[in-house]
């Protein structure tokens, strides 16, 4: 006897489905560590687990999945393309998980807030209080995570302030303001005696970009105007070091001025160029439950 809906005869799961039906949390969790450590024996004793069980997991894991996500040598574990591009993923859905599970021995778990470097700073701090008032009991955890999306893509946090909305339809904001930029010049340059510049006066200059949370690129330039000379830092210190010592130019919203004076280094307006949209964001789907009431809070500070 047939039930209705029942699958026919030779019918069969989609792979998809089978594997979303039999992926399990240690798979996750196995592979995170794996990645992370980028080696067999430091993740099993990272998880408490034999080495054995643990390439055991793994194996059984790429096997449902269908692709191989790990390269294997007897020196060192590398993630193939379709690992790189998973690993991210696998975080945030461990991250969710974490969250679920905080919930249902805590109220309210704590809202993880990220940011970037300077350009968002003067932001914060009044929304987090006002949001605070608002939600008397409320725990927020602020964090400095130096990605592009300070800590959203992988779940390290909830809410994040940045120097540009990204261009991510997994991820919603609110604009908080609109920022004029200036250029960053060596105290020593002949530029730093002018009173403003235009983005011409800069293309015969090296330009000093921040590759993980600026807001620069040559894109701002008409393509034959372009700097041709560029040099690539990390982060907002490595950033300021390298203009001060001569090694570039650099540029940023106004509020960076503000948050990082140095004695080496002058700011100065550049009025043809386009503003800075410093922007609040959070994941699309499943928010964190005081994200309505953190935009709230930011809205009341407008």
């Amino acid at each position: 006897m047939h039930h209705e809906g029942a699958r026919r005869q030779g019918e069969e799961d989609h792979p998809r489905e089978r594997a979303t039906s039999s992926v399990e949390l240690r798979h996750l969790r196995s592979f995170v560590a794996v990645a992370e450590e980028r080696s067999f024996t430091r993740a099993a004793v990272r998880l408490s687990l034999t080495q054995p069980a643990l390439s055991r997991t793994i194996a059984q894991f790429e096997q449902l999945l269908g692709v191989t996500l790990l390269h294997r040598t007897r020196q060192i574990v590398e993630l193939t393309s379709a690992g790189q591009q998973f690993l991210p993923a696998a975080k945030r859905a461990l991250a969710v998980v974490e969250d679920a599970l905080r919930s249902a021995t805590e109220d309210i778990p704590p809202l993880r807030v990220g940011f970037t470097y300077g350009a968002a700073l003067p932001y914060i701090a009044p929304i987090v209080k006002a949001f605070e008032r608002a939600q008397p009991g409320a725990s927020v955890e602020l964090h400095r995570i130096d990605d592009p999306l300070a800590g959203l893509g992988d779940g390290r946090s909830d809410i994040a302030f940045l120097p540009m909305a990204p261009d991510d339809a997994t991820i919603e904001t609110t604009i908080l303001a609109n920022e004029p930029r200036v250029a960053a010049v060596p105290a020593d340059h002949p530029l730093a005696r002018r009173r403003s510049l235009r983005l011409r006066n800069l293309r015969s200059e090296k330009l000093v970009i921040n590759v993980v949370s600026g807001t620069t690129s040559i894109d701002l330039w008409p393509p034959d105007e372009r700097p041709r000379l560029i040099v690539e830092v990390r982060n907002v210190e490595e950033w300021l070091e390298a203009i001060a010592a001569g090694r570039g130019i650099g540029m940023t919203p106004a509020t960076t001025s503000r948050v990082y004076t140095h004695p080496q280094i002058c700011y100065l307006p550049i009025v043809d160029a386009p503003p800075v949209q410093i922007v609040m964001a959070w994941p699309a789907r499943a928010p964190h439950p005081l994200k309505d009431s953190f935009v709230a809070a930011a809205a009341s500070q407008s």
